[in-house]
């Protein structure tokens, strides 16, 4: 208890017959006084903070009924207290105290968070809108604040920062969600109670957005206005950077939800600023039938937001409610799932369960998905391990590619067999799955593929459209030799398609073929970005009409030379261990080990008995000097008359990130299949290897060992602390001559490895995985003007700032060991050949050093930028820990709220 010799009826300005309203009128005066003088410079400042302190202690001790009745009693009342004695809400009003507020909320719980005075009701938020103290609303909103939730007389946030006339904050807590149509027990809605014309136009400003008519559930205005708007469903609204089914999930409109979803496609798993998905926002808010709705449209349930946690950990203090919808969504029917192709539910829910697991009538989830043409579902299940030849355990005995043949899914069919299937099994009907097409097509299918393999045509090339327009999928799928020129893949063309397109390239990277020496693979080669001699099919390369992107400015590089390829010729001739195996007729597989190396002979692959030879080399004995991450070489010939009617699969032991790789004749390339495909394509015409891939980042970022220099030998990473605190993957030196500037591009962990290979691309490029590269649908779309250029986004973009392409709009987090890390690719770039632009991302805020008018740089020509390094940088450093801090957060969130 302290005194001072003025009273608080004095300090306010106010009397001390002024009823409730006009005591409030009084505080709301000392306050505009305060927030005007904050604007000035220090030396010009007339109220201090600990003026304005006073303010705040002498309307504590008169607003209250009870307080001011004991002040009139006994002229005493508090007019200071201890820093550490305050209260959440005494320090939300004190703008001053901002730093100490977040301080005391760092290891506070949610129910803290949204704490309310046993008397008043008051939160921490209505306090800080009350006293217009801006930093402070923003920082309660994003831990967790409820806008929306109302005090002891049913005001909210939203109508004390009305009646106290500050724009500002009422433009805070509608672009964060605050529903405007609550009302008080006045029955008054907080824009009733504005303080003046300029309160009044926030609101009629932003009651035509979009966002901020979702945020109060305003389906029918949506519906009528939407489309006279300029917006696209996914754009992502103000600071927290959250889209209309962020909003619509977080308040639980679930009519809203479905509306955006079903009739607007609203995409799923955008997140907000602090990674939140819709569904973590769903779950937060404890909306039962909103989280089951989206579990049942396929969003995305592993998604971690900025606390690493999922959307059942957010949901988490609701108790079991949220946690049973995740568990139901676990327990469905695999069968079904693969049945009718819900991918996304194998995705998100199949977790530790076997991949070969079979129903009660011994039907395995991969045949049902074959049989189905379920073709998505299938390939997940193979690269999850499933057995591709697995049979029905009770009649015919059949396999899933007897299944696919049998039901004319020629995508399937295709899939098994690049997954190594077995043609030559029979089932109980003594039918292999050839015998089993019904269709047309599907005999002519078959028949191709047979003539495919008897002509060693084995090597996949997928033909694409050069736009958008020409769609995702190839145009048509090639087989050819693997040392095929340009005419063999011209002849290869479907007569339809071949007139029409003469012309290629591999990532807008035009394939030049200067004379009929030059293979397909040589071609490719010379043109794409990186220089590795390791080829993953299918090849995926563009057709074009005309020639195209001659004059981009790319280089050819020299084709690699033969004498490589010929030294490991010579190394099969000259003495080496051989191996001999003698296959015999048998209806089960057979398998010869030497030391590590296996082969596994498929069942029927042989009428009679075929004697192999192999010849091998393995270390220490062999030099790989010249292959980089080769730890087997191998060669096969036919000793006996008769040949294998199926080629064998190989595999080494103990080596899960080795590839076999093939040697393509009179070169010096080597290729493998994207499908792990370890079966051998020919006996006697050409040399093997196992290839040692590097995992980077295990499941997440791998390359072939000669794409990238390592730092010093067994250390793949070295540390940096410029341009900050980093790992750092060098792929090559420096060109300070051609590319002087440094630049920076935030992307997503898994598109690396293709972007090392591709380069950075232009927008609606194919590259060598198969996958169109396109701007995100609300991002500046193509076609749309921009600082004054026509198709803006028509273009590859980097920051000079590493923070700039750090932002969650660019870099998307990825979890390794116990860290949680962006990947950012660390460029150079040709003198003169950008342009710089303001920033795109409205609630960037600038760092030091950031000049925010030119932070993007746009070029047009990918020639002008080469990538020098990968930098992975910490977001946080223990995944455990920020899990922890949070569930200690999300602790009796409910507990001591009053209604």
């Amino acid at each position: 208890m302290a005194s001072t010799t003025s009273a608080p009826y004095e300090i306010l300005r106010a009397q001390k017959t002024d009823n409730n309203y006009k005591l409030r009128v009084a505080y709301r005066a000392r306050i505009h006084e305060y927030k005007e003088d904050r604007l000035k410079s220090p030396e010009n400042r007339k109220i201090t903070a600990e003026q304005f302190r006073l303010i705040c202690r002498a309307y504590e001790a008169v607003s209250d009924h009870d307080k001011r009745k004991k002040y009139h009693n006994t002229d005493e009342w508090i007019s200071h207290i201890p820093l550490p004695d305050y209260t959440l809400q005494q320090l939300a009003a004190e703008p001053e105290l901002v730093d100490e507020l977040k301080r005391r909320l760092q290891k506070a719980t949610l129910n803290t968070i949204n704490t309310q005075d046993p008397l008043t009701g008051y939160t921490p938020l209505y306090c800080a809108a009350r006293a217009c103290n801006i930093e402070a609303v923003y920082y309660l909103i994003e831990q967790g604040a409820e806008s929306d939730l109302s005090q002891r007389t049913g005001s909210t946030a939203l109508h004390v920062s009305t009646f106290y006339g500050h724009p500002e904050i009422v433009r805070c807590l509608l672009e964060s969600g605050a529903d405007y149509r609550k009302e008080n027990s006045d029955k008054s809605t907080a824009e009733a109670e504005s303080y003046d014309d300029n309160v009044k136009q926030m609101f009629a400003n932003l009651k035509t957005t979009l966002f901020v008519q979702a945020a109060a559930n305003q389906l029918a205005w949506l519906k009528t206005n939407f489309d006279n708007t300029k917006y696209h469903i996914d754009e992502q609204y103000y600071v927290q950077r959250q889209t209309l089914l962020h909003c619509a999930c977080k308040k639980g409109y679930l009519d809203l939800v479905q509306w955006l979803i079903k009739e607007r496609s609203a995409s799923l798993n955008i997140v907000d600023v602090n990674l939140n998905s819709a569904l973590h926002l769903a779950a937060y808010g404890g909306h039962n039938s909103v989280v089951e709705y989206l579990l049942n449209q396929g969003t995305n349930p592993l998604l971690e937001n900025k606390w690493c946690m999922t959307a059942e950990g957010e949901g988490s203090l609701h108790g079991e409610q949220i946690k049973n919808l995740f568990k139901s969504m676990r327990k469905r029917d695999m069968f079904k799932m693969a049945a009718d192709g819900i991918l996304w539910w194998f995705e998100y829910y199949f977790d530790d369960k076997s991949p070969n697991t079979v129903n009660d009538d011994g039907t395995s989830v991969l045949y049902v998905a074959c049989r189905h043409g379920q073709t998505s579902i299938a390939k997940w299940l193979l690269d999850k391990g499933a057995n591709v030849n697995i049979k029905l355990l009770k009649n015919p005995e059949s396999t899933p590619l007897h299944g696919a043949v049998y039901h004319g899914h020629i995508s399937t069919v295709d899939l098994l067999l690049s997954y190594e299937a077995n043609i030559n099994i029979k089932n109980k009907n003594g039918a292999i799955a050839f015998d089993e097409a019904r269709t047309n097509e599907m005999i002519k299918h078959v028949q191709q593929y047979r003539n495919n393999l008897e002509d060693n045509k084995f090597f996949d090339v997928h033909l694409y459209g050069d736009g958008k327009k020409s769609g995702n999928e190839p145009l048509a799928k090639l087989k050819i030799h693997c040392h095929a020129d340009y005419n063999e893949l011209v002849n290869a063309i479907p007569d339809s398609m071949r007139p029409k397109y003469p012309c290629f390239s591999i990532a807008r990277r035009p394939l030049i073929f200067e004379d009929d020496k030059t293979t397909v693979l040589s071609a490719v080669y010379r043109a794409r970005c990186g220089a590795s001699r390791f080829f993953q099919l299918p090849l995926c390369i563009t057709a074009h009409e005309k020639a195209r992107y001659m004059n981009a400015g790319h280089y050819l590089r020299d084709d690699l030379s033969l004498s490589d390829a010929k030294e490991l010729d010579q190394t099969f001739k000259a003495e080496c261990p051989k191996f001999t195996m003698k296959i015999f007729p048998s209806t089960t597989s057979q398998t010869f080990t030497i030391k590590n190396l296996s082969f596994t002979f498929p069942s029927n692959c042989v009428d009679k008995d075929v004697i192999i030879d192999v010849d091998y080399k393995m270390p220490p004995d062999i030099d790989t000097g010249k292959l980089p991450g080769c730890v087997c070489l191998f060669q096969t010939r036919y000793v006996s008359r008769y040949k294998l009617n199926d080629m064998p699969t190989v595999s080494l032991i103990n080596e899960p990130n080795a590839r076999l790789y093939h040697l393509a004749p009179l070169s010096s390339y080597w290729f493998s299949y994207r499908t792990g495909h370890a079966r051998l394509m020919s006996i006697g015409e050409t040399i093997h290897a196992f290839i040692r891939h590097v995992d980077i980042i295990p499941s997440q970022f791998t390359l072939p060992p000669d794409m990238f220099i390592q730092a010093a030998v067994g250390q793949l990473f070295h540390i940096r602390d410029k341009p900050v605190s980093c790992l750092c993957l060098k792929i090559c030196e420096h060109n300070k001559g051609k590319f002087p500037h440094i630049a920076y591009h935030g992307t997503n962990i898994k598109v690396i490895e293709s972007i090392l290979m591709d380069g950075l691309v232009m927008p609606s490029t194919v590259v060598s995985s198969g996958f169109r590269v396109c701007p995100p649908e609300n991002h500046i779309a193509r076609g749309v003007e921009a600082f004054g250029i026509k198709d803006f986004s028509n273009g590859i973009f980097v920051t000079p700032s590493i923070y700039y392409c750090s932002d969650p709009a660019y870099a998307i987090t990825f979890t390794y060991k116990d860290e949680r890390l962006i990947a950012v690719l660390e460029c150079t770039v040709k003198k003169e050949s950008f342009s710089t632009h303001p920033s795109t991302v409205k609630t960037y805020v600038a760092h030091k050093g950031d000049d925010i008018n030119a932070i993007e740089w746009r070029l047009e020509n990918t020639a002008h930028i080469e990538i020098i390094s990968v930098l992975l940088i910490p977001v946080i450093k223990s995944k455990t820990e920020a899990v922890k801090a949070r569930t200690e957060k999300l602790k009796d969130h409910h507990a001591c709220r009053i209604s």
